[in-house]
């Protein structure tokens, strides 16, 4: 009586939501950070499936799949966390729609603030439960090396304010899950390479894997299952690579852009009020290529196998960084004069940068010739993808680019597209702080400029020093650390240049 009762409230909210309630659940999407398809043309939306999360039979809360398709047929599925309570008054935070159509009295809501939904859902998980929903099952699945952690119980769970793709929540500040609100049907990165790197590998500059959940729908029985939910062990920190990298840039500028008179002095402000930040990216250089070596360190599972770098994969790959170039150039020469001129890019400017951007194209050659191997990568890697501990960094986010195929973001392809993304993340963020202040003088930018060069000599030199030439499979071997000779660097230059797709 009790699962019919449960299964009756469960039906009920899918019936208000597909009713009166997917006109307002379409808005409360297009609201979310983590909504895939804003300025999309979206036609339909239907929740097609939904699951009890209520701890212990208190309250109402649950998980839902919501399925949107756009203009053209292309579908997507977000994972939605969603509650019934009383109406509170006319501003109800978070409310969708009225459970019912002739009654205002309870609402179902957004219950991303619900600390009792995330508890329930991280005991799925580390329980390794299984839900059963209106057409297929969550699976919740315990890695084994997590049992001692997880069976610890939870008292608190705060979710992160700085909400993207995902939604993470953090329990007792010894645990965080991540709840992939993007679903797609098959082996989803994330969990993937944490899972070979916390089993298969001694790297420890990443979090180690607890356990996942798994969306599997019955009504489809060929659809593999979609992961739902990652559970990882927490890494304490004083925030990502990012907000500490800005913070030192905005000193750096306050402390040394005044008293600099030309670029000499630049170069030994930067010395001087850097080094203890170059050391520790030097040390970030060490991380990522002993991440690269533990990528590339076992022949099984086949996923994981290094494998050579071939003519045909040059061919694909300068084939797919053509084609984002020249969106991107498409897209500056439809700009405004006075749009142009504010990212100080003329019509010819384009031209120029797109030809030269080809020329640096041919260069990926040196790593077929080089008898380089593709392995598995980080794949949308920069400053923001790091945690900064009190001793170095911590390596998060292997899920890729959320906006690509799964089959595109666990391909293997040279590592060295990892190494332009952080180094393209320095420029970034030199032009970042730059934007942040009221007035930028001549030698503010000289001086972020020569930060620049400082901090990705240390990066590689840290980089070098780990993944040495001849010795890792994915590595050119004609460079030297002293040197960084013509084919490193023109190896390095396409993925500084263009996303390799």
């Amino acid at each position: 009586m009790e699962q019919a009762g449960q299964q009756a409230w469960i039906h009920q909210a899918l019936v208000a939501l597909d009713g009166q309630g997917r006109r307002p659940l379409i808005d409360f999407l297009q609201r979310q950070r983590w909504f895939g398809g804003k300025g999309k043309p979206l036609t339909d939306l239907r929740v097609a499936d939904a699951f009890d999360l209520s701890p212990g039979g208190i309250g109402r809360r649950l998980l839902a799949m919501a399925s949107v398709e756009y203009r053209g047929g292309a579908k997507e599925h977000y994972a939605m966390s969603l509650m019934i309570r009383p109406r509170m008054g006319q501003d109800d935070a978070g409310a969708i729609v009225g459970l019912t159509s002739d009654s205002d009295k309870e609402w179902v809501c957004d219950a991303t603030g619900d600390a009792d939904t995330w508890i329930s859902l991280y005991g799925t998980v580390a329980q390794g439960l299984q839900l059963v929903g209106q057409f297929g099952c969550l699976i919740g699945h315990a890695v084994p090396q997590g049992q001692e952690e997880l069976v610890k119980p939870v008292r608190e769970a705060k979710v992160l304010s700085a909400e993207q793709s995902n939604t993470s929540v953090i329990f007792d500040r010894r645990t965080i899950v991540k709840l992939i609100r993007k679903l797609d049907a098959g082996i989803h990165p994330d969990s993937e390479v944490l899972e070979f790197l916390t089993t298969h590998t001694t790297c420890r500059d990443v979090p180690a894997l607890l356990g996942t959940m798994t969306y599997d729908n019955d009504v489809a029985d060929e659809t593999p299952p979609a992961t739902v939910a990652v559970l990882q062990r927490f890494v304490p920190n004083v925030g990502d690579g990012w907000s500490y990298t800005l913070a030192h840039l905005g000193k750096l500028l306050d402390e040394g852009g005044t008293a600099a008179t030309d670029r000499g002095d630049n170069r030994s402000n930067v010395a001087a009020l850097s080094g203890p930040l170059l050391a520790q990216f030097r040390r970030l250089g060490e991380i990522t290529a002993g991440l690269h070596v533990a990528l590339a360190s076992r022949q099984e599972p086949e996923a994981f196998r290094p494998e050579p770098i071939t003519l045909r994969d040059i061919d694909l790959w300068k084939a797919g960084m053509t084609k984002q170039l020249t969106e991107v150039c498409h897209d500056l020469r439809a700009l405004q004069p006075e749009q142009q001129s504010a990212v100080g890019l003329m019509a010819d400017d384009v031209t120029g940068l797109e030809t030269a951007c080809r020329d640096r194209f041919d260069d990926l050659r040196f790593l077929a010739q080089g008898r380089v191997a593709k392995i598995r990568h980080h794949g949308d890697y920069h400053l923001g993808q790091v945690l900064k501990t009190t001793d170095g960094f911590v390596v998060i986010d292997f899920e890729g680019e959320p906006a690509r195929p799964l089959e595109e973001r666990r391909a293997k392809v040279c590592p060295l597209k990892d190494v332009g993304g952080m180094l393209r993340s320095f420029n970034y963020a030199t032009h970042a702080v730059l934007k942040q202040r009221p007035e930028v003088s001549s030698t503010d930018v000289e001086l972020m400029r020569d930060w620049e060069g400082a901090v990705r000599a240390s990066f590689l030199d840290g980089y070098g020093s780990v993944a040495r030439p001849a010795e890792a499979v994915f590595f050119p071997g004609t460079w030297t650390r002293r040197s960084r000779s013509f084919a490193f660097t023109n190896s390095i230059r396409p993925f500084m240049n263009c996303g390799m797709k």
